[in-house]
């Protein structure tokens, strides 16, 4: 591939809802500009960008899929993002490499959840967005229907740029509203241009109208032209159409059919038209040392950060970066300042799907891969050592559902764990945590469907299988009657015997104030080397647990009498009598079973607020307040058992259409209601014969 200088360049991120098209459009690119013979189909499972087995199996895509292209004289870098909620980490890591966003839209299908999602996305990271409104081929697509909606979810400065010729089935091509000519593609595949058909004449000079009345609101020279009522022409009106795009102030709106070919030569010219360049980006990081804040701008100093990484057993990690200023080539040694290291850059190269394409020089505003790379992990900084800078890292969205992973087969469990915390760098909203209460270890995710494929993909790649399964819930057990109980330990067996004999006093503590030990013996009944036996019997009795096997907390264990043999007596002795003790005192002194809580705050649109409330309420929550926060959304805070919470995200996803997000903080322990007791109780009794019969 060519070297492209960094006004050459263009960086789009294709985002939008899953089955808009977005994969079909940037391949219908890559075949217009030669870099694939055949256009490839998602239904098919021949497409470049989706290649993994996780994604042809579910004719989706997973990851995001870097597609480098030239078009006459530019380069052109999209990036094709997953419209599958699961995976918006990913779009979030292609909108940190981009200039643009082009947001797809099925024209059947209209605004969907993850159209309004990635618009406010971009919209957060100030990034210039265009539409493209996808099968206009295809029964009851509306293009004018399409363009009211966009205008009331999003911004009354969306505007077409393009007008469809024909409707659904007898769609044929496009008009474009600058040069007012058309564009069509006839039956042997060659596109034509022509005049605008008499019967659209009136739609298109009302649609040009509208567009200039668009560009002129924040461009006073265009204004006075325009109330003046003289001539404005092509150039003038693309001068200000590129600048109210920049400006964020202008969204334009292209149209087409990725699958037929249609209207997609139009799209890739009008990116270079219209869409910026990188050139004139100005980055802002930090100085390593001093935290100064530092601006680069692209002639200057080398630097990059690192958007995406692929793990691959064969291959090894594949470093996505944008370059952000300077100029970047292979076999080089570069500066991690995340990291502190020096990393050396063997071949340079960009992808195309999984094709890799070689480079020799790569510009400021270039994306580019490099191969194993030894401590560079996503959001890393790489710079020139004599000016160092650190960009900020990605910010991914919060993983909100989580499962117990285990090994499928006993004793591959290191191996298991390995892969994950491999696969973990390819990831990063994937978050794995060690419940020391439960020890279990557990996998935290975006939802169902991105623990799944994570799972799948360990086995392909690593060779082994894990198991996901619900989280144990950490309770605890207490009491609430102060009582006095006898332990004894009595047994001979030939030689010396054992012999242990306790009182205890065992009485409740207040919440929170976690379990104590003491001691009033007088006159020596219990010797002084035994009591520590006496201690170390209480903690590890209440540790594990009596009425379910969960950890006795907030009790104070008072040794007050007992007495002992001259030559059976042992701490072992001394630990059983006050295990035996425990048990039987625990029992007798109400006991109850407690349940972790936690503040949770839900945020969704106001319009499903009686749906989320509804099922916080069946879920035992106790709802502390709602208000309005902004743009029709609205947060819920409650207070929920932990016992309730196993694969809430997917159903606040089903509830609010997608819109939904909540957040969790450990609070405190309630008692758990007696029914529930009972049965987790059952449960857990249950277990344990299960248990010891295997033993």
């Amino acid at each position: 591939m060519k070297e492209y200088k960094s006004t050459n360049l263009r960086n789009i991120a294709v985002v939008g809802h899953g089955k808009s098209g977005k994969t079909s459009l940037v391949e219908a690119c890559l075949f217009n500009t030669g870099a694939e013979k055949r256009l490839g189909k998602v239904d098919d499972g021949t497409t470049l960008l989706d290649y993994e087995p996780e994604e042809i199996k579910r004719r989706l895509s997973i990851g995001n899929s870097l597609a480098a292209c030239e078009w006459k004289g530019y380069k052109l870098n999209f990036i094709d993002t997953p419209g599958y909620p699961d995976f918006a980490g990913e779009v979030k890591s292609a909108l940190q490499a981009v200039d643009s966003v082009l947001i797809v839209l099925s024209a059947p299908s209209g605004v969907e959840v993850e159209t309004e999602k990635v618009w406010h996305f971009a919209e957060a990271k100030e990034l210039p967005r265009a539409f493209f409104i996808n099968k206009m081929d295809r029964e009851h697509a509306d293009f004018n229907g399409m363009l009211e909606e966009l205008r009331v979810k999003f911004s009354s400065g969306i505007v077409p740029v393009q007008l469809p010729i024909g409707k659904e089935a007898a769609f044929q091509g496009v008009v474009d509203l600058l040069s007012l000519h058309t564009k069509i593609l006839s039956h042997d595949d060659e596109t034509i241009i022509g005049e605008i058909p008499e019967y659209m004449e009136k739609e298109v000079e009302e649609a040009r109208q509208k567009l200039i009345e668009a560009v002129a609101e924040f461009n006073n020279e265009l204004l006075e032209k325009y109330l003046e009522g003289a001539e404005i022409g092509e150039t003038e009106v693309a001068a200000a159409l590129i600048e109210g795009i920049q400006a964020g102030k202008i969204f334009p709106v292209f149209c087409g059919s990725a699958l037929q070919n249609v209207g997609i030569q139009k799209l890739m010219n009008d990116i270079v038209e219209y869409m910026p360049t990188p050139y004139f980006k100005v980055a802002m990081g930090l100085e390593p040392a001093s935290g100064d804040i530092l601006e680069r701008k692209t002639e200057d100093a080398f630097s990059a950060q690192v958007f995406k990484t692929i793990v691959d057993p064969f291959v090894g990690r594949l470093s996505f970066m944008r370059i952000l200023s300077g100029e970047m080539k292979g076999d080089a040694s570069y500066y991690n300042s995340s990291k502190d290291i020096n990393e050396r850059v063997g071949t340079l190269f960009t992808m195309q799907g999984k094709h890799q394409v070689n480079l020799l020089l790569a510009h400021a505003g270039d994306l580019v891969v490099a191969a194993k790379l030894q401590g560079t992990k996503t959001s890393d900084t790489l710079c020139d050592k004599n000016f160092p800078i650190r960009y900020d890292n990605i910010d991914y969205p919060s993983s909100m559902l989580k499962m117990a992973i285990y090994a499928r087969k006993k004793g591959d469990e290191d191996k298991v764990f390995a892969a994950i915390s491999k696969q973990e760098e390819e990831d990063p909203t994937i978050c794995i945590v060690k419940n020391k209460e439960t020890k279990e270890t557990l996998l935290k995710g975006i939802g169902e469907v991105h623990l799944e494929v994570f799972t799948e993909k360990i086995q392909r790649k690593f060779g082994v299988e894990a198991l996901l399964t619900e989280p144990k819930i950490a309770y605890r057990e207490t009491i609430h009657k102060t009582v006095k109980v006898e332990g004894k330990h009595k047994k001979q067996s030939g030689g010396h015997g054992q012999y242990g004999h306790v009182w205890l006093e065992i009485s409740p503590q207040a919440t929170g104030e976690g379990n104590l030990f003491t001691e009033s013996i007088f006159g020596g009944s219990v010797p002084r080397q035994y009591i520590p036996a006496v201690e170390k019997g209480t903690s590890e009795t209440l540790a594990n647990g009596i009425i379910a096997g969960y950890p006795v907390v907030d009790v104070h264990v008072k040794l007050i009498d007992g007495s002992y043999h001259a030559v059976d007596s042992s701490e072992m002795a001394f630990k059983t009598a006050t295990a035996i003790a425990l048990k039987k005192g625990i029992m007798a002194a109400a006991p109850v079973l407690l349940e972790p809580i936690c503040d949770m705050t839900v945020q969704a649109p106001e319009y499903y607020m009686g749906d989320v409330m509804g099922k916080l309420n069946a879920k035992r929550a106790h709802i502390i307040g709602m208000e309005s926060i902004n743009k029709g959304m609205s947060e819920v805070k409650a207070q929920i058992p932990v016992a309730e919470l196993y694969k809430y995200a997917t159903e606040l996803r089903s509830i609010t259409q997608g819109r939904g997000t909540y957040s969790l903080k450990f609070s405190h322990y309630e008692q758990v209601p007696e029914k529930m007791a009972e049965k987790i109780i059952d449960e857990s009794r249950q277990s344990r014969e299960e248990k010891d019969k295997k033993e």
